[in-house]
């Protein structure tokens, strides 16, 4: 029996193995100007074709359940991949695809739920294909053709190409018969300078381009991790090594302090959900309002009822597109507090406005953004002061104090 009791225990510690996914960053070379130009065009590439369909809606959810209670436990086995970061404005780790592997940076995209990456077959003008690593279908042993065209719609223009299914693999973990984009085609500037190649969509099917099944959906269904469950930790000043982690299949535990607050998703789709009221220094700002949480987009972007309110309350002045505020000023400003799931969340100034270096002077610029929205964005400006756990199973969102 207590041979027994020591296997089980063995077999206990080896389920709960740690797998990592590593996010990487790059340091900020480029001016402030650039830098936000890359910013923006990245961010706000989370005007994707299915965001019409959230625009002006409301959705309320109650599913009666008690969502009080932890999940999983500690003892869950689960998959940690660890990430890169470029400048704090996007966030990419290492998949292959294909057999034998061909390598590529993805943007991890909780605001999407198609993967694509370039392709061998694009265009010798297509310059962001041209500089970023390309898939070749006729050098793996297990591609399969789809024989299916696929478009995504962008703020920006349309990436195109075809469908096609291979082994894909995230950290070790392999799966197989995944169909992904091969795209031959990307919309003008928005994804040409970026140290990314592609994007890996980790939201609901519902908003998948012609209702290609996620990787995070083959990843569970074919038991390659034991909970449908991914949290992320983005490192606001790591460096291109230690950007910060995905985690897969669980909760680290090891990244929180104390306990995760958890928020029912309101329509399946983007991870959107309820926030009660945002407040700056007791004035209101905004709510009851819908959020969604988006690893894709890089500032806070706002409804336009709070956008110049909230800009201007921070002291900012509007010049050619963006909203400065005086560097002296940063320090004395109060935090702006969001409520949801009956816990308050804190972004400190620091946080929420941006410093550049211009060489002799600093610039200080907000990062509450519009695009069109009547929903705020919740991008990795807000993400990265937190643990956020995204939980298909239980259909919610948990956020957590980083230990």
């Amino acid at each position: 029996m207590f041979k027994c009791l020591i296997l089980l225990v063995v077999l206990a510690v080896v389920s709960a193995e740690i797998h990592r996914i590593k996010i990487h960053k790059t340091q900020p070379k480029k001016s402030h100007h650039v830098a936000r130009h890359i910013a923006k065009k990245v961010a706000i590439h989370v005007l994707k074709h299915e965001l019409r369909h959230w625009v002006g809606e409301t959705f309320n959810y109650d599913d009666g359940y008690d969502y009080s209670n932890d999940y999983p436990n500690q003892d869950t086995d689960y998959t940690n991949e660890e990430l890169g970061n470029s400048m704090n404005m996007y966030y990419y780790g290492e998949i292959s695809i294909g057999t034998p592997p061909q390598y590529f940076n993805v943007v991890f995209d909780t605001g999407s739920a198609n993967l694509w990456i370039p392709s061998v077959q694009c265009l010798s003008t297509d310059v962001a294909c041209q500089q970023h690593n390309q898939y070749n279908s006729s050098a793996s042993s297990t591609f399969v053709a789809v024989n299916e065209n696929f478009t995504i719609e962008y703020g920006t223009g349309s990436v195109k190409g075809y469908l096609a299914t291979d082994t894909v693999t995230i950290n070790g973990l392999a799966i197989t018969g995944q169909t992904f984009g091969e795209a031959i085609s990307q919309p003008g500037s928005s994804f040409t300078d970026v140290e990314f190649d592609g994007i890996l969509g980790m939201g609901f099917q519902q908003i998948a381009i012609d209702y290609v099944v996620p990787p995070f959906y083959n990843l569970y269904e074919q038991g390659l991790i034991d909970q449908p469950v991914f949290g992320f930790y983005l490192a606001r000043n790591g460096t291109s090594d230690e950007g910060g982690q995905l985690t897969l299949g669980g909760t680290d535990y090891n990244l929180i302090d104390g306990d995760l607050t958890y928020v029912p998703v309101t329509k399946q789709g983007y991870w959107q959900f309820a926030v009660n009221q945002i407040t700056w220094n007791g004035t209101v700002v905004s709510g009851p309002v819908q959020a969604i949480a988006d690893t894709g987009t890089s500032l806070i972007v706002v409804p336009a009822d709070a956008y110049t309110k909230i800009n201007e309350l921070i002291g900012a002045i509007y010049i050619q597109g963006e909203w400065y505020v005086p560097c002296s000023t940063v320090d004395s400003l109060p935090v702006i507090t969001f409520n949801f799931g009956g816990t308050n969340f804190d972004l400190p100034p620091s946080v929420y406005i941006q410093t550049y270096n211009e060489g002799e002077y600093d610039s200080c610029v907000s990062t509450f953004s519009y695009i069109g929205t009547e929903f705020w964005i919740l991008g990795d400006v807000f993400l990265g002061q937190f643990y956020t756990e995204f939980d298909f199973g239980q259909n919610r969102v948990g956020f957590g104090n980083l230990a």
